[in-house]
């Protein structure tokens, strides 16, 4: 609720009616263009149909969307909301599990709280470790300003959403010492390339399952990378199936830079299996398609 424009009750309904024109032989494409309302249900149906064109192809679901597919992909760690040693603490317990770079939430607490925040967990894990922020587009034009120059002597790689909407990010990025990221306000292809458009924003955060599936993802990547940004792949905190389309698009991006996928381990039940992280990556392997099927 909130992050998606319909609720399950509707989104199920949405996708057994969907299921029902493509057995009665409707056109895929034209019943896939029919759920342009519905980005989640359409990303369930073509993600779906990704799967098994790959399975008859014998190959990764990575490989089956491009040929020059990555076998591991490198993963980020998030860490959440806390006080600034609870953060540190969180921090040093994803370099002892193997990551290399951390996402820190930011946004909620005071501007200050989170400078600090940021300070200090440079400050423990040394100069190697590449560290994020997101902010959810929780500050203001004035506020995100402040925090973000006085935190970019700490080397913050960028910063996702510090404000909210594709205007204003593009115009903060324009002055801004900190690269600056583009994530929930543009949650469409077209709404990806006015982003891109402004060239102020260098990054550009697709989520497979909110922009319409791994077709409509594999073409936002390749619209980020035809203007000369990065594209980074991440999940809604979704199961494990959808954690496994979305590293797929991430293999198959190319992009060899921490891509949000680690977020299995927030889940207390999941539907299948989930990929392993092992050492801040997850290995794609050979299984055709997905790698993984619903318990």
């Amino acid at each position: 609720p909130g992050w998606t424009p319909i609720g399950v009750e509707q989104a199920n309904a949405m996708l057994r009616r969907a299921i029902a024109k493509v057995e009665e032989g409707r056109d895929f494409a034209e019943v896939l263009d029919e759920l342009e309302t519905s980005p989640e249900v359409r990303a369930g149906l073509s993600g779906a149909a990704a799967d098994l064109a790959a399975h008859g192809q014998g190959l990764p679901l990575a490989r089956s969307l491009d040929a020059d597919s990555l076998e591991t992909v490198a993963v980020n760690a998030v860490v959440g909301f806390g006080s600034p040693r609870q953060t540190v603490d969180a921090g040093l317990d994803a370099i002892q599990r193997g990551f290399s770079v951390i996402k820190m939430k930011v946004g909620v607490a005071a501007p200050d709280v989170d400078i600090e925040r940021v300070a200090m967990m440079r400050t423990a894990v040394g100069a190697n470790v590449e560290l994020r922020l997101d902010a959810n587009g929780a500050w203001d034009a004035p506020t995100a300003r402040r925090v973000l120059e006085s935190v970019a002597g700490f080397g913050i790689a960028f910063c996702e959403e510090p404000v909210a909407g594709i205007d204003a990010i593009a115009d903060l990025g324009a002055t801004s010492p900190v690269s600056v990221a583009i994530d929930e306000s543009a949650r469409t292809v077209e709404e990806v390339a006015r982003a891109l458009g402004t060239g102020s924003i260098d990054v550009v955060v697709i989520k497979p399952q909110s922009i319409g599936g791994p077709d409509l993802a594999m073409r936002a990547v390749r619209l980020t990378r035809e203007f000369g940004a990065t594209p980074i792949i991440t999940t809604m905190i979704d199961s494990a199936i959808g954690v496994r389309h979305a590293l797929h698009v991430a293999a198959a991006s190319g992009v060899t830079l921490a891509h949000g996928l680690a977020t299995s381990a927030m889940l207390a039940e999941d539907l299948a299996d989930p990929p392993r992280v092992a050492d801040g990556s997850i290995a794609i392997g050979v299984v055709p398609g997905l790698g993984g099927t619903p318990r």
